[in-house]
């Protein structure tokens, strides 16, 4: 992928299996209606809905119907990077527990002119610094949101014990994203959150059914899926990066999770 991507989506533009994404986008849809799971919570996409994705997802497209159409802006983590330099954390943990960012009059008013925008300056020829402009839209656009976050915040209704079951939920993904490669087990997640397997157990199981270890395993498979298919990296680096004792041990972990090599994977 480019830097940035202007993409018009619809149905047979759609990647039906369970993947990870190493990009950031935002969806814009005009048509139709969609389901769409990301890591563990699924949103609903009818005319004229945002979504927003992060570098790391875990992505599936549930159900999509036959005349779903959509606008999608696809960046980079340096573009994203680029963009919220001057926007705190806060307008993250807001967009990830909102992804379908269900504030209309921004939608209607800055996202809509924002993809016209896009289109324009993507569909029509001799521009060259369309990865500039996208970075400033979207640094408008979070600086837009974060601003509209402070003037009208939101109450939180759930309870105590429920918000704090889905802070450490969030604190175990967000670790999952950025140290993948380093921890395969369940208690190295639980000692990097102070809190025991059991705990983080009970919390993963309340918020997704699964157990820790299955969501870890996932994971790593879909990273390891997204590497072996978008580079040209040895199967003895990889299994390096990955923090799994050789290749040996790597190509048996695959093998276990996927029922094929390695190997056979990349010559699919």
């Amino acid at each position: 992928m480019n830097e940035t991507e202007f993409i018009i989506f619809d149905k047979s533009a759609i990647d039906k299996e369970v993947h990870a994404i190493d990009h950031g986008a935002i969806v814009y849809s005009h048509s139709g209606n969609a389901r769409v799971r990301i890591n563990f919570e699924y949103w609903d996409l009818s005319s004229k809905d945002v979504l927003i994705f992060f570098p790391g997802d875990m992505v599936k497209w549930e159900v999509v119907d036959d005349d779903f159409s959509a606008y999608v802006i696809r960046y980079s983590s340096d573009i994203l990077r680029s963009a919220s330099m001057n926007v705190e954390h806060a307008v993250y943990d807001s967009l990830k527990s909102d992804r379908r960012c269900g504030y209309e009059y921004l939608i209607n008013e800055v996202v809509d002119s924002m993809f016209r925008i896009f289109k324009f300056y993507f569909t029509v020829e001799h521009y060259s610094m369309t990865d500039r402009i996208v970075a400033l839209q979207l640094q408008v656009f979070f600086l837009g949101f974060y601003d509209y976050l402070l003037s009208n915040p939101r109450e939180d209704l759930r309870s105590k014990g429920t918000q704090r079951s889905d802070e450490l939920f969030n604190r175990f993904m967000d670790l999952l994203e950025h140290e993948y490669n380093k921890g395969h087990e369940v208690n190295y997640y639980a000692d990097r959150m102070s809190i025991t397997r059991r705990y983080l157990g009970i919390i993963v199981r309340g918020k997704t059914g699964m157990s820790p270890k299955h969501i870890i395993d996932e994971y790593i498979i879909l990273r390891l899926k997204l590497v072996m298919r978008t580079s040209k990296r040895s199967l003895k680096q990889i299994s390096h990066d990955f923090h799994f004792s050789d290749q040996t041990a790597l190509t048996r972990y695959f093998r276990t999770h996927v029922g094929i090599s390695p190997q056979q994977y990349r010559l699919k």
